[in-house]
């Protein structure tokens, strides 16, 4: 492990007293790496969250517990407490990888010469009943998509700090961020294993229409699309998720 980058893990959470044992248990005791730092942020839990975070209170580095603004101003409270040279975001629900650390890291440390660093890799999405491993994307797609699943990224802490989480974004605030880094030349770097397994159960509809809306915006304020582009791009993605939603419903 000497000259090995140190990880800070960061997961946010509010009344999530179902699932987030095992998103903490995943990241304490099933990654082998030790130069590891964890923080959990919790939004001001009423329900029994709070109990389950302070049963593993010894063994967590950081714990912020109180009210904020929203998903996107918890990140940014984690990354400020963050000491590590990369941040990697995984949310109440969602797990690693078991020692998928290492793999990271070594990917760091072969690349971290290049500015506003990014380590990607594949993402499985979960539910009850079945399990799909995803590839990201081309980065040039970030013209109206997220290419890159944000579960997966670990992130130049440098970076996060200079970059933050805007505020206004609800839904597709991990979309208007790393389309920020990407118009700023970020480098990218594709690991080609699973990293992460993303929970989607209870995804609501409702809001991934309002986060088509919320690339719309971002793409052409950071990407520069024209905002004719932007509304078709935007179109079609809502066309086709209805139309896939539509045939779920028939089947």
């Amino acid at each position: 492990m000497t000259n090995f980058p140190k990880i800070s893990i960061v997961t946010i959470v509010f009344n999530d007293e179902k699932n987030v044992e095992a998103t903490i248990r995943n990241v304490l005791f099933e990654q082998n790496y030790a130069n590891k730092e964890y923080i959990v942020v919790d939004g001001g839990s009423t329900d029994g969250t709070l109990d389950i975070i302070n049963k593993y209170r010894d063994k967590i580095d950081i714990v912020i517990s109180e009210k904020d603004k929203g998903i996107s101003d918890a990140f940014n409270k984690g990354i400020k407490a963050a000491s590590g040279d990369l941040v990697g975001l995984i949310n109440s629900g969602d797990y690693y990888e078991p020692n998928i650390l290492s793999d990271v890291a070594a990917s760091y440390k072969n690349n971290s010469n290049a500015p506003f660093t990014v380590i990607h890799g594949k993402l499985s999405l979960f539910n009850k009943q079945s399990s799909k491993i995803y590839f990201p994307k081309a980065l040039d797609t970030f013209a109206f998509q997220m290419p890159v699943w944000h579960p997966t990224c670990f992130v130049s802490r440098e970076v996060y700090l200079q970059f933050q989480y805007d505020l206004s974004y609800k839904i597709a605030m991990d979309y208007e961020l790393f389309s920020r880094i990407y118009a700023a030349n970020g480098a990218f770097y594709f690991l080609d294993k699973t990293v992460s397994h993303m929970n989607t159960e209870g995804v609501s509809n409702v809001n991934a229409t309002r986060g088509f809306d919320e690339v719309r915006k971002a793409s052409i304020e950071n990407l520069k699309i024209p905002s004719w582009k932007a509304y078709l791009y935007s179109g079609y993605r809502k066309v086709l998720f209805h139309l896939v939603n539509l045939k779920k419903k028939i089947c």
